[in-house]
């Protein structure tokens, strides 16, 4: 065997890397062993290959996405819109591109379930809309329309499928958008005249044969299917509950439980057996078919010989060299032993020998460009799966295993392969090397380095290894989902033109590749490096090798809210520091101030010696007398004289959930002070945490005390003298039982005169009937428009008087919505205090009602404070300040007019 060092590739050298990285949590049973031998060689066998379109994740329909690719053996993509920012959060407390980040991830760990690849366009998801003509006025429809195109001629589907019609049945206006521009994507795609620096970057014009779209039946009537009398031929049945004996399950069930991934978004599902359907309607179409269809690929020819009509060959050397590659493939199927695979290692062997003959037959064909280029993008995707197949055959499995999950630019790590081969075959191991970003050092160690990994009795004995030394360049960019690298533009990312757009992340930044002979042939194993850990509880962890800073900075709060003031004001602003170097680092921190503010102390000093360890440093700041109301920024920057004076100046957040991978954010590392006219009472503030909000930080914001409930608090503690009010956050009846079985303590609470504040809840919360009168909450009564006009309908009522005064211009600068669930239909106990609703809808008085209940006040509010506090929205700040600080209103005041 024989070892080279390193071999060096750009970023876009794999597409299969980019659509399908989801191996870290992938589910084993469809990714390993024999049955993910017997699922590739039911793909050999096909040409067949399909996108999905819809508007976010979630939208798919997984069943009929696992149907074709699980059962059929097509490739499969799904193609959203956006990655899901405008959604709830039921995990945890990330919003906008954080979450995009979460549930781009979940999409990852659903297509690794039914088999499908994954693309986006750079759509950002603003939040529901009602309109598909607001969605086209945010994205504009051409630059959503160019990157479904990028998608279709990068994939090459036979078929693409549309979640949606592209009508008012679909809802969401994201949703119509997502259906409307789907048969024109389906059209331009194959038009070179359309979006044409696509065709000048390398990429051909593709032309599908088929257009399906969903054929909805939203509720038992017929009616209300996109289906009619001459249409009724068209539809397509498919019975996505089949039971495959391979799998051990339906595709079904498999499509339930990758819904269920999507668990920000609280999509859990049962995974139901026995017969269930999926339909779709035939739109256009290039080929033939006799009615009614009995799959999406009925009249193509989708065999391998098949490839000959498909691209256009008329060779007769070039159509014969496809008969033994079929042939091949089918003596593989037929032949599989699932307690031998490698039994089909001679057949699989012929395969890829075969294949890559016809390849090379091609080149030197007098076929036409179009047809070698299509028939050779073909045979390349059969020259993967024959070797992939044959590494599974066979029991090799390469793992690469680096000593660090982070590494900062300049500074080196070790990468070691290992080749682990089964008991049955013994294949040759011809080299191992890695693969890096262009300008990284890869150099070879003579000597197997130590572990760091927790010591056991037990080692692992591979069949071949090699170790590397990896260093990143010093200028090394952070490693960071790629279309969050720059500002976005509106609302549309931005894609660098060497970003692998549309994919879901990039590719990974190390790869591991095994060269294997068998037989007359070799072929490459490729694997990327990542860390590996033992959790005590969960076992066995896996982390990409990602860059970060040297120095990493955070600024707390990062966030401050300061009342307009005529005198000096001191705020304290905690700098952390923490090393992601193993090197000493010294220096100093500074704070970048406005002019005309200071800081005490001007700079301070710090020393980190290893890796991990941190540093806070405080900063008092001085406010000067009347600043003006504005937003401010506090920039840190830490200038480190250990390492050639360099500076950091990034944040870095990590996005971490059990059920994906591990991602991180950097974004300047700097406090936002929003100064305004504000007040507040002092107030006693007890909060009940819902599905993660971060109302609780903003309410300390307003330098409140917040304590934070839990069930013994709800059950046994004197609520009344310990709190003048209670917040309740985000979906709490949802998630919180204990708010569910104290709520009477809570109401009890308001009676004895405290203030009860219930945010936005699901029906559930009045179908319990924990409010204290009767209500309904309408799940689509919301006001989507963040500029929608307002109106105060109890102009006298204190809340819009004490202690701030609410004037129009509270109401500008609000994010994505006005408010979500209102109460539609409410108790006349309940008074309505704001009305706002979308352009051309009925009016909504149920996003902030008030009861008085005994001594004590009750609000349900479904304004937005989620969204609005922590973006230092001012008008949120102090329309949430009056409902706090009502208890302390001194009602023998009378109240002014609202302006």
């Amino acid at each position: 065997m024989s070892i080279a060092a390193a071999i060096i590739i750009s970023p876009f050298a794999r597409l299969v890397e980019r659509t399908s990285a989801h191996s870290e949590n992938s589910f084993r049973q469809y990714d390993a062993g024999a049955v993910k031998l017997g699922l590739l060689l039911r793909r050999l066998q096909t040409t067949a290959s399909a996108m999905h379109t819809g508007a976010h994740p979630d939208d798919e329909d997984s069943a009929l996405i696992a149907t074709l690719a699980r059962g059929q053996g097509a490739r499969v993509a799904y193609l959203s819109l956006t990655r899901g920012e405008g959604g709830q959060n039921r995990i945890g407390a990330e919003r906008a591109e954080t979450l995009g980040v979460i549930r781009t991830e979940e999409l990852l760990q659903a297509r690794a379930i039914d088999g499908g690849d994954q693309f986006f366009t750079r759509a950002y998801d603003f939040g529901f809309t009602k309109t598909v003509d607001e969605a086209a006025a945010k994205w504009g429809e051409r630059p959503v329309l160019a990157d479904m195109v990028r998608a279709l001629r990068t994939y090459r589907p036979l078929v693409i499928i549309s979640r949606f019609t592209g009508t008012t049945a679909d809802g969401h206006g994201h949703h119509q958008l997502a259906g409307r521009l789907t048969p024109l994507a389906f059209r331009a795609a194959a038009d070179p005249a359309q979006f044409p620096e696509q065709i000048k970057e390398g990429l051909h014009a593709w032309q599908a044969r088929k257009l399906y779209v969903g054929n909805f039946r939203r509720t038992n009537d017929a009616k209300t299917s996109n289906n009619d009398a001459t249409g009724a031929a068209k539809i397509l049945h498919l019975n996505t509950g089949r039971f495959d004996s391979l799998l051990g399950r339906s595709y079904y069930e498999m499509a339930a439980e990758g819904r269920s991934q999507h668990k920000s978004q609280e999509m859990g599902a049962l995974e139901l057996r026995g017969e269930q359907t999926s339909e779709i309607k035939l739109s256009e179409s290039f080929v033939q078919t006799s009615a009614p269809e009995s799959s999406v690929f009925d009249g193509i020819d989708i065999s391998v010989n098949g490839i000959a009509q498909l691209t256009g060959l008329r060779q007769l050397a070039s159509i014969a060299a496809l008969s033994p590659i079929a042939s091949d493939a089918q003596r593989a199927l037929e032949g599989f032993n699932v307690f031998a695979p490698f039994r089909s290692i001679s057949t699989l062997d012929a395969g890829l020998r075969h294949t890559r003959d016809a390849r090379r037959i091609l080149q030197t064909s007098g076929e036409s460009t179009d047809a070698r280029r299509e028939a050779d993008f073909l045979l390349a995707i059969k020259e993967r799966e024959f070797a992939e197949a044959l590494q599974l055959a066979s029991g090799v499995r390469l793992d690469v295993l680096a000593d660090t999950e982070t590494v900062a630019p300049g500074e080196s790590f070790t990468v070691t392969a290992r080749v682990f081969i089964g008991d049955d075959v013994r294949p040759e191991v011809k080299e191992l090397r890695l693969r890096a970003p262009e300008g990284w050092r890869i150099e070879r160690l003579s000597e197997q380095p130590t572990t760091n990994e927790t010591p056991s009795a037990r080692r692992e004995r591979a069949q071949a290894s090699a170790s590397f030394r990896v260093t990143p360049p010093i200028d090394a960019p952070l490693t960071q989902p790629y279309w969050l690298r720059q500002p976005r533009e509106g609302d549309l990312f931005r894609w660098a033109t060497d970003a692998p757009r549309g994919a879901p992340f990039d590719a990974p930044l190390i790869t591991g590749e095994a060269e294997i002979t068998i037989g007359d042939n070799s072929f490459i194993v490729n694997q990327k490096a990542q860390y590996r850990y033992a959790d005590a509880v969960r076992g066995e962890m896996r982390r990409d090798v990602g860059i970060v800073p040297a120095l990493a900075i955070q600024s707390t709060p990062d966030l401050m809210i300061v009342p307009t003031a005529r005198e000096d004001l001191t705020r304290r602003i905690v700098v952390r520091l923490t090393s992601n170097s193993p090197r000493e680092i010294s220096g100093t921190v500074k704070l970048q101030l406005p002019v005309g503010w200071k800081s005490q102390p001007t700079q301070a000093s710090f020393t980190l010696k290893s890796k991990s360890e941190r540093a806070s440093l405080a900063f008092n700041v001085l406010i000067p007398p009347l600043a003006q109301n504005a937003l401010y920024k506090i920039g840190v920057t830490a200038t480190a004289v250990t390492t050639d004076e360099r500076t950091f100046d990034k944040t870095e957040r990590a996005i971490d959930y059990p059920h994906i991978n591990t991602h991180r954010i950097f974004s300047a590392a700097e406090t936002v002070v929003r100064v305004f006219d504000f007040k507040v009472a002092r107030l006693r503030v007890g909060y009940i945490m819902g599905s993660g909000d971060e109302v609780p930080e903003a309410i300390r914001r307003m330098n409140l005390e917040v304590t934070l409930l839990d069930e013994d608090d709800l059950s046994t503690s004197d609520l009344a003298a310990r709190f003048d009010v209670i917040v309740v956050g985000v979906r709490a009846s949802q998630v919180r039982a204990d708010f569910v079985g104290n709520n009477n303590r809570l109401l009890d609470f308001a009676r004895a005169g405290g203030t009860l504040i219930v945010q936005y809840q699901r029906p559930d919360y009045t179908m319990r009937k924990l409010a204290p009168f009767p209500a309904e909450i309408g799940a689509s009564a919301r006001t989507t428009d963040e500029r929608a006009p307002v109106t105060i309908l109890e102009p006298a009522h204190p809340v819009f008087h004490f202690p701030n005064e609410i004037t129009r211009e509270d109401w500008q600068g609000w994010a994505q919505e006005r408010s979500l669930y209102n109460f539609t239909n409410f108790d006349p106990h309940y008074t309505a205090l704001l009305e706002s609703h979308d352009a051309n809808e009925p009016a909504q008085t149920g996003g902030e009602v008030y009861a008085s209940l005994g001594r004590g006040h009750y609000f349900y509010t479904s304004y937005s404070w989620f969204r609005q506090l922590p973006e230092g929205v001012p008008g949120a700040y102090r329309l949430f300040a009056n409902m706090l600080s009502l208890s302390k209103y001194d009602s023998s005041k009378q109240p002014r007019a609202a302006r």
